[in-house]
């Protein structure tokens, strides 16, 4: 048990760090094309994401969590299971090109067509090395992706900004992603080949006992997709590639934290979980663990940018971007909501009830559906934002009732407890934020901006110490293990 802290704590430090540097990049990136592209290319672009996403569910057959899940996979079969994702991404790859035509005619967006094609090349790249990021995860040896995940956003970021400056328009973006999907491939093969090397092998035989959770994995990655983009889908169809393209801007300063900052300690608590599935207390005592550190940092972001948010589009992005700004605003108690609900995520699939998951996903589809359109029906892209925030308030209380009692006992009290302080000290940060704004309106909006920001982490910093001081003593232990 003490080798394993040692090793999550390992994979939390670098996965933090490498999380850093990528989000960090990926803000730079964001930044810089912002403002040579403009709103339109970013429309068109989530339009695109919106199918490649989609199919991004099907690209290994929903496999490759089984792999860690089941911890006893042998060289027959992980070899049968790697040539069976290289099939997956072809027929992906041909299934996108087929459909183009349709999502042409869906978004009446004829630029679609070219970005489609060009894009669906991602699914023959990635199988290449999925099997062996899925390797290096269950072993905890999350040194070696950190490493892999930065040089891959270099090149994103690298390759996006030259074309943009070249003025490719939109397809700088979709050739960042060429190039963070090859890069990626290669380092995950150079490292993976030196450890296992897949044997010219298949049977379907080897498969069977991973098929059954990986379609369960499938279908829920399909409809949590398709949740998570309803509005990128709606938006595009009903309000076009401008409106699409304020609101795109505006979820990803959103759901950054999310996407970036919760994987840093689930990415480690899924295959952690798994070797100890069976220790009901364990889990449970592991998983508020998680629910505290992750609420720590990822609640006064939100507040932070729901107090900064006029200011941070003017310097960082520019006037033409003013539009998003009511959207942060309300999304950012969409992110802050849905950043509790993810982590349940890896305790759903270290038990093994990747049908849970499912049938999760299916509920919110049934409900987000009639939600979002109301939405955008009654107020455009801003009533999408509202739609999704009354929504999550919902989920937020069925995420406890429906799975984590059911997976944990009960525990609301513990539940809610592990959350709260981190809400009590980023509203009082955020209200701090805001008043020291009144003092700072004479200065220019840059120096502004940066003394809001210190003003924050200061604030926030304080209230820990003088109030908290043994939870900052228990992040720190967990953080090297101790």
């Amino acid at each position: 048990m003490t080798s394993l802290k040692k090793q999550a704590a390992s994979g939390v430090k670098w996965t933090a760090l490498s999380t850093s540097i990528t989000t960090g990049l990926q803000f730079l990136k964001f930044a810089i094309l912002a403002r040579i592209l403009g709103p339109e290319a970013f429309g068109l672009m989530g339009m695109v994401m919106v199918v490649i996403g989609f199919a991004q569910a099907f690209a290994d057959m929903g496999v490759s969590n089984a792999i860690i899940y089941r911890q006893d996979a042998t060289k027959e079969q992980l070899s049968s299971l790697y040539w069976l994702n290289i099939l997956s991404g072809i027929v992906v790859f041909f299934i996108i090109w087929a459909v183009t035509p349709l999502v042409v005619i869906l978004y009446k967006e004829p630029q679609l067509n070219s970005l489609l094609h060009w894009t669906a090349l991602i699914f023959l790249i990635t199988p290449i090395g999925q099997q062996f990021q899925i390797l290096l995860q269950r072993e905890l040896k999350f040194n070696w992706l950190s490493v892999i995940e930065v040089i891959t956003a270099l090149a994103d970021i690298i390759v996006a900004v030259l074309f943009a400056w070249r003025g490719s328009g939109v397809m700088a973006l979709v050739l960042g992603q060429l190039a963070h999907a090859i890069c990626r491939a290669v380092c995950l093969s150079m490292q993976g080949w030196r450890t296992w090397a897949p044997k010219f092998h298949f049977s379907l035989d080897d498969v069977k006992g991973y098929v059954g959770f990986g379609l369960y994995q499938m279908g829920e990655r399909t409809i949590n997709y398709f949740n998570s983009n309803l509005d990128y889908l709606l938006i595009g169809r009903l309000l076009g590639a401008e409106p699409l393209g304020y609101y795109t801007l505006a979820y990803n300063l959103i759901i950054a934290p999310v996407v970036k900052i919760n994987p840093i300690i689930t990415r480690v608590a899924f295959p952690v979980f798994a070797k100890v599935q069976n220790d009901q207390q364990l889990l449970k005592r592991g998983y508020l663990t998680v629910m505290r550190a992750l609420s720590f940092v990822n609640f006064p972001i939100f507040f932070g940018l729901f107090a900064t948010s006029s200011l941070l589009v003017h310097v960082v992005f520019g006037q033409k971007w003013l539009p998003s700004i009511m959207l942060i605003k309300i999304l950012c108690g969409v992110g802050l909501l849905r950043s509790t609900g993810n982590p349940v995520g890896s305790l759903l699939l270290a038990k093994g009830r990747a049908d849970w998951g499912f049938m999760w996903n299916l509920m919110l589809m049934t409900t987000q559906v009639p939600g979002v359109l109301i939405g955008v029906h009654h107020g455009g892209v801003v009533g999408v934002a509202v739609a999704y925030l009354i929504l999550q308030m919902i989920y937020f209380i069925l995420n406890y009732l429906v799975l984590i009692r059911r997976l944990l006992g009960q525990c609301i009290l513990e539940y809610l407890g592990s959350m709260w302080h981190a809400l009590k000290y980023s509203a009082i940060m955020g209200l701090g934020v805001l008043a020291v704004s009144k003092f700072l309106m004479n200065l220019t909006a840059n120096l502004s901006l940066s003394m809001q920001i210190i003003s924050g982490v200061v604030i926030y910093a304080l209230l820990w110490l003088l109030f908290r001081r043994e939870d900052i003593v228990e992040f720190k232990d967990l953080l090297f293990g101790r």
